[in-house]
């Protein structure tokens, strides 16, 4: 019985009819596919009839222990020794070839499901490098050395020969590795793609460029010496593989590619010398190998940027879901509040109007309470409306007289006042700005009213508006000599809901700050405030400079 499962279930789907056999007759597939793989390989072995530039096998091995758990490491040892022993050499050579094989392949196995995430390995470049440095380099090592050295004992390698073969094996390693087992993996994923009409003719276009670039760089259209200089010509297709398609897709490239670098150098190498033929296979999956790594890291990279971009898109669809929601509760509510108060105001003037004669002075002074409370709430759903719906208004901009603005601000805060003359009000030569009159207007409107607020009972009331225009933004300053503020809440007093006063001022809604807030900085400008609690305030804000021809 099987003594271990796949950490996870990720490829179960794909995998399900072959994980539905028997477990002798699974670990007999797998030893066969991998016979069947490197007897294949083991016909490009020149410089030794074991050791071959092109190893399939590794790939295979390695996907398997993924997929199945390190328990199936009997097939690989099958697989490998009657792949030799059917070769060359002797049963003990075949064996130590063998367990080299295996070695390999569960050590990687072991070290990709430690520190590169199992089977998915492709789906974050770190751990991409993490398969390509533990399974691809390190663990590749065990089968070159141990084969080789068995080899060696049992006289099938002279000593001469050792460094070279051990080279071919260990790249050969490499290749099957970095290219075979990426492709297994990742096909294997239990995940479904569908492609657009678009994105296959994209695909079939890729396809066609690649078997181009394939023949021109490895096939029978340049001399034999002036290929492999011109390998990199390879990398533009798998960029754009890698940019366009899925880590899947990416993989299939660089296993199509490969496929087409050996059948070409193969067929066009039959007219050179055995040696020259090996040199070039042998450097075959070092190029591969850095493309594959290359390939799937970018792939890796876009599908990584895809998810997030989707994450953030579908982010911010359910926040515009909520805040259509929310805009539509906020008017709603507005709405059905104005009914009840506007109905409590009515009544309140009917009893004053009817029976105010008939009230005594508490009465008439809890009915006066009655009127401010409801004229409060009224005051404040509007300025609640004015909150949510600043970012709905004044789209457009425009030159802007900034002095003007704050003239016509504070006249339309006088009408209706009892004493405006009382109050002392300078407006000094504000620098232009740019941007939406209606919302700049509100922002002075607000400063000043509170201006207006905090300064009376003083007997000589001073309200000024300065501006300067420093660099990068102009400065404007709303200064009063009212009772100010802890200096503590410098920092706070933008906040929705926040009041100024100490606890006996309850008027005001705490909006008003915090709505010239949100303009101002949708505008691109800053805000502050500045009091020493005892002689007044100053409430400052900053916007962009005019530009010439704005």
């Amino acid at each position: 019985m099987r003594s271990e499962r796949p950490p996870s279930a990720r490829g179960q789907s794909a995998l399900w009819h072959v994980r539905a056999l028997p477990w002798p007759a699974l670990l007999l597939l797998l030893a066969g596919v991998y016979f069947a793989a490197g007897k294949l390989c083991l016909r490009l072995a020149l410089v030794n009839p074991s050791a071959t530039p092109v190893w399939v096998p590794t790939g295979i091995a390695l996907a398997s222990l993924l997929w199945f758990g390190s328990s199936a490491w009997p097939a690989i040892l099958a697989g490998a020794f009657l792949v030799n022993v059917t070769t060359a050499g002797t049963v003990a050579t075949s064996l130590g070839v063998a367990a080299g094989n295996t070695l390999e392949a569960v050590a990687g196995a072991y070290l990709v499901k430690r520190f590169a995430n199992g089977m998915g390995a492709f789906e974050r470049a770190p751990d991409i490098f993490k398969f390509a440095l533990l399974a691809g380099i390190l663990s590749t090592t065990l089968s070159a050395t141990i084969g080789v050295a068995s080899l060696a004992l049992g006289g099938v390698i002279p000593r001469a020969g050792l460094g070279l073969a051990w080279l071919t094996w260990w790249l050969g390693d490499v290749g099957g590795c970095l290219v075979v087992a990426p492709l297994l993996i990742l096909w294997t994923d239990g995940s479904t793609r569908r492609w657009t009409r678009a994105q296959a003719l994209e695909a079939i276009a890729l396809l066609l460029c690649m078997v181009a670039v394939g023949q021109l760089v490895f096939g029978y259209a340049l001399p034999w010496r002036l290929r492999f200089p011109l390998t990199f010509l390879c990398i533009p297709p798998l960029i754009w593989v890698a940019f366009r398609f899925d880590p899947r897709t990416a993989a299939t490239a660089v296993l199509v590619l490969a496929s087409l670098a050996v059948a070409w150098t193969v067929g066009v190498g039959r007219t050179v010398e055995k040696t020259l033929l090996n040199e070039a296979l042998v450097m075959l999956p070092v190029f591969l190998g850095v493309s594959a790594v290359t390939t799937l890291t970018l792939s890796a990279l876009v599908a990584e940027q895809r998810r997030r971009e989707e994450t953030i898109r579908s982010t911010s669809e359910r926040l515009h879901e909520a805040m259509t929601e929310l805009e539509a509760f906020g008017h709603s509510i507005s709405h059905d509040l104005r009914s009840p108060i506007g109905a409590m105001l009515n009544y309140a003037t009917i009893i004053e109007q009817d029976y105010g004669g008939r009230l005594e002075g508490e009465g008439v002074r809890l009915l006066g309470r009655i009127r401010a409370s409801g004229e409060a709430a009224v005051q404040l759903l509007d300025q609640l409306v004015r909150f949510v719906w600043v970012e709905r208004e004044g789209d457009q901009r425009e030159h802007v007289d900034m002095s003007a603005l704050a003239r016509e601000a504070f006249a339309e805060l006088m009408v209706g006042s009892e004493n405006p003359d009382q109050v002392e009000f300078h407006v000094s030569e504000l620098p232009a700005a740019n941007g939406s009159p209606a919302l700049l207007l509100r922002v002075f409107r607000n400063l000043l009213s509170n201006s207006v607020k905090y300064t009376r009972g003083r007997e000589d009331r001073r309200i000024s508006v300065t501006g300067i225009a420093s660099g990068p933004e102009n400065t404007y300053v709303v200064t009063d000599n009212g009772s100010g503020f802890d200096p503590q809440l410098a920092g706070l007093l933008y906040e929705p809901f926040r009041r100024l006063g100490t606890a006996r001022d309850s008027e005001g809604s705490g909006l008003g700050l915090a709505i010239v807030a949100k303009i101002v900085r949708r505008h691109g400008g800053r805000v502050w405030a500045e009091s020493d609690g005892v002689s007044g305030a100053r409430f400052c804000f900053t916007l962009p400079p005019e530009r010439n021809g704005t």
